[in-house]
């Protein structure tokens, strides 16, 4: 960047100046029809866009590059994938005389993109701000393309990385750049950033009154308040904030979430999600709602049987499939609502307004005619929006153009004088003879005519010879004389005359105003539109997981308040779709473990996972995969499955597998479900023998959380023993003729052997390998010695040594207190700290 702007000319001038503001951004600096970018802009977009860079000469030679205005989106678009921001400056005054003042309208971010085309229409695009507060971390986080708003608050730091994840935030505003751990968090995760510093005072705001502590109103009033300065806008599309509270979901972390394949693959196929299996929405709006619901199960049982409510009403298999059609043609309300409040909705958004509008009365009448109560309550709250669809039907053409300054977008007959201008623009000719035969027979003169030339314009000539003939009553004015005729005009004419020479040009500037004017009236209903897309969003989500549950033999689930388990021929809801699935029983009791033996293959961690599918689905508010579901509601779901690394953090396989079972002991209650599968494969056969043996007795001794413990440690068996609430089961396998048959059915009690010997003949390992193995396998069974020391005894201590170890909690504070950067904090951001830490150290 240059170091003296005097050194280039004025319009570059201008530039730099835009450009000092717009710092960590790519301006597009238009310039008649197209959008320039300049210095390193233009060496960084020219590689990144794959386009010619070139120069300009402005006072000194700079690098320069390009795209034209009227495809500028696809360009923006890519930018803003790669994580960039995109100032879009506009000339905001007329050419003449002098520069054309220019100044920034937008900045696109990636996460706030409004524009039709740009944004996935099955996930909101979150944008969110991270504060501290006294009593934790604060996120709340907004989607502009929709208006909808949230706001979690109590979260430690940890929490809210978590969320972050879970929500694919795509970006963070921070007040300040002082927390390395966030730092690391964000280039870990590939976020895009932004350090804003806010006023002291609150933003003004009506959603900032409707919230209820102080540290919620400071911390969304920082997010609204960047949010209406970059964009120019005042944000009247958003609704109230809705708290997601901590206590009033299951909680689920993304670790957990990635685990069961909730929303995304492990093997990056979305055909392995239980997203993709339930989600047969018809609308944008319903698809962002169920993954809503995925992503915040509930523990309230009276909201959850309403749910369950719903999808038996919605069962009745007569209007279905009409119901159904009639959502497929329903466009993204949200969405549109989103981009009228920008002033960026087009005619075309307005069409589709008005055809979903138009499918409305329909869609009561079909709820009307359900037989269940409450589907036929959601009708009443439906409003219809009548007025608003007449306006829109008798002023937006069918498939209007993308633009809206170049006219063909208002139909006929909606407004008088765009109709003349219309029809004296298409037939300015025939207006002419038809004057001029109106004329003649008015007058008497035959050879009256109209005529044509740049110094006079339009004018009536007669001959000299009938010049007598003119009576003043014609209200003719004399022009022009010549030789052999008088020229006249007349004030119909006069008054024509600019209407014939610019009909065109004025036509098209009417159908703008006239299309303002009504993209201002549609700007009054964004509420009420709101409230139809919520309804109607529901009413896809009901409709759609009845359909699931019917296609797939899904039952309505019982919940209980006692922790006793009933499921009946349970199935995996992925698994199923792909294989003939051996379904299975789940019997369980308050406080049981269920210690699962079996070979690889075999099917025990298809069964944990089978079970928290269905305990997910059931707190979600959906029928699950099962004959018969009698369930408690958990309060969390924690899992350690599978393997996997952590490089970038440092971690083993082994690591991460102990830090994930550490979130499970630390943080589940007897109101919880925990997933452990192969404990201590990492390490040494009796380290992990140990370790293994040891988190199953604190679970049943501390926690007494209902408990699924796979494993390959026979020996582990015997702990039914000595552990009253531990059972073991097994996956039955069988040999025939030397070959391993797989049955995946779960039966009481352990398993006589691990097979793996027979699990390496099916990947057809070498056979004088297999046969090497078996020899070594026999010696070693027939030489093994017992442990010395009695593992299987467990011995209840007065004070557990494991109380007072250093926690996960204890380390978690001491890495924050090393990583702040004191030199970087305001006083007050470090009692905040402090005050936070302190509350930490106290839970």
């Amino acid at each position: 960047m240059p170091k003296d702007k005097n050194e280039y000319t004025p319009m570059m001038q201008q530039y730099l100046k835009i450009k000092e503001d717009y710092a960590d951004a790519i301006v597009f600096f238009r310039l008649g029809d197209f959008y320039e970018m300049f210095f390193d802009d233009a060496l960084l977009a020219s590689k990144t866009l794959e386009i010619v860079l070139t120069s300009r000469d402005a006072g000194q030679k700079v690098p320069m590059c390009g795209v034209p205005h009227h495809s500028s989106r696809i360009y923006i678009q890519k930018l803003v994938e790669k994580g960039l921001k995109v100032a879009i400056v506009e000339q905001v005054s007329e050419p003449g005389k002098g520069l054309v003042e220019r100044k920034v309208v937008k900045l696109i971010t990636p996460g706030m993109i409004i524009e039709d085309g740009m944004l996935n229409e099955k996930e909101n695009n979150f944008i969110a701000s991270l504060s501290l507060k006294e009593h934790g971390y604060i996120l709340s986080y907004v989607d502009i393309s929709t208006g909808e708003s949230f706001l979690t608050d109590g979260l430690t730091k940890e929490q809210a990385f978590d969320l972050i994840l879970s929500l694919k935030i795509k970006e963070i505003v921070l007040s300040k750049n002082y927390d390395k751990q966030i730092e690391l968090f964000i280039n870990n995760n590939n976020l895009s950033v932004t350090y804003y510093e806010s006023g002291k005072d609150l933003f003004e705001h009506h959603l900032i009154k409707n919230l209820q502590t102080l540290d919620q109103k400071k911390a969304a009033s920082e997010l609204l308040q960047y949010l209406s300065q970059t964009q120019n806008q005042p944000l009247k599309h958003f609704m109230g904030f809705e708290i997601i509270r901590k206590n009033a979901h299951m909680h689920i972390d993304h670790k957990v979430q990635k685990h069961l394949e909730i929303i995304d693959s492990n093997t990056n196929n979305p055909k392995t999600t239980l997203l993709y299996w339930l989600d047969q929405t018809q609308t944008a709006m319903g698809s962002r709602k169920l993954k809503y619901w995925l992503n915040n199960p509930l523990i309230d049982k009276e909201i959850l049987n309403q749910r369950y409510d719903y999808i038996d009403g919605f069962k009745q298999y007569g209007p279905r499939n009409e119901l159904k059609e009639i959502l497929r043609y329903i466009y993204d309300i949200n969405r549109i609502v989103g981009r009228i409040s920008f002033n960026n909705a087009n005619a075309k958004d307005l069409y589709q307004l008005k055809q979903t509008l138009s499918l409305i009365p329909n869609l009561i009448e079909i709820l009307k005619a359900y037989e269940n109560d409450k589907v036929k309550e959601l009708a009443t709250d439906i409003n219809p929006h009548t007025e608003l669809f007449e306006l829109l039907d008798k002023s937006i053409v069918d498939n209007p153009p993308l633009s809206i300054k170049e006219g063909g977008i208002i139909k006929d007959h909606f407004n008088p004088l765009l109709d003349e201008l219309k029809e004296i623009s298409e037939n300015g000719t025939a207006w002419l003879e038809e004057f001029e035969r109106n004329e003649r027979e008015k007058t008497g003169i035959k050879n009256l005519k109209v005529g044509y030339n740049r110094v006079f314009g339009y004018f009536i000539e007669i001959s000299r010879g009938n010049a007598e003939l003119v009576d003043p009553s014609f209200g003719y004015e004399r022009k022009q004389t010549l030789s052999n005729s008088e020229r006249y005009v007349t004030p119909v004419l006069k008054e024509k005359e600019d209407l014939l020479l610019h009909a065109k040009e004025k036509s098209i500037n009417l159908e703008y105003e006239i299309f303002s004017e009504i993209r201002l009236k549609v700007y009054e209903y964004i509420f009420s539109l709101q409230e139809l897309a919520t309804l109607i969003a529901h009413i896809d989500v009901y409709l759609t997981l009845a359909i699931v549950s019917d296609q797939y033999r899904y039952v309505r689930p019982e919940l209980t308040d006692s922790k006793r388990v009933v499921v009946k021929n349970g199935r995996h809801p992925v698994v199923e779709r792909y294989v003939d699935f051996i379904s299975n029983d789940v019997y369980m009791e308050k406080e049981d473990i269920f210690l699962i033996t079996g070979p690889n293959m075999s099917g025990k961690s298809t069964y944990m996972r089978m079970y928290a599918l269905i305990v997910y689905m059931a707190q979600i508010g959906s029928f699950v995969p099962a004959n018969r579901a009698t369930l408690p509601i958990y309060d969390a779901i924690f899992t350690r499955i599978g393997s996997s690394d952590d490089i970038a953090g440092g971690k083993s396989t082994f690591m991460v597998e102990m830090v994930e079972s550490n979130e499970a002991l630390t943080k589940a209650t007897e109101n919880s479900l925990i997933l452990f599968d192969e404990i201590g494969r990492g390490t040494a056969t009796y380290d992990g023998m140990a370790l293994a043996q040891g988190m199953i007795e604190y679970i049943h001794h501390k926690i007494k959380a209902q408990t699924f413990f796979s494993t390959h440690y026979h020996e582990l068996t015997e702990l039914d023993q000595t552990l009253s609430n531990l059972k073991n089961l097994h996956v039955t396998a069988k040999e025939e003729n030397d070959k391993m048959l797989f049955l995946h059915q779960i039966k009481e009690g352990a398993s006589d052997q691990s097979y793996g010997i027979q699990v390496a003949k099916l990947a057809h390992l070498p056979k004088a390998l297999i046969k090497r193995s078996q020899e070594i396998l026999v010696s070693l069974e027939k030489d093994k010695n017992k442990p010395k020391v009695d593992l299987f005894t467990y011995t209840e201590e007065k004070e557990p040594i494991i109380e007072h170890s250093f926690t996960k909690e204890n380390e978690e504070i001491l890495n924050e207190l090393k990583n702040l950067d004191l030199n970087q904090m305001t006083p007050m951001d470090a009692f905040l700290q402090l005050k936070y830490l302190q509350e930490k150290s106290k839970k």
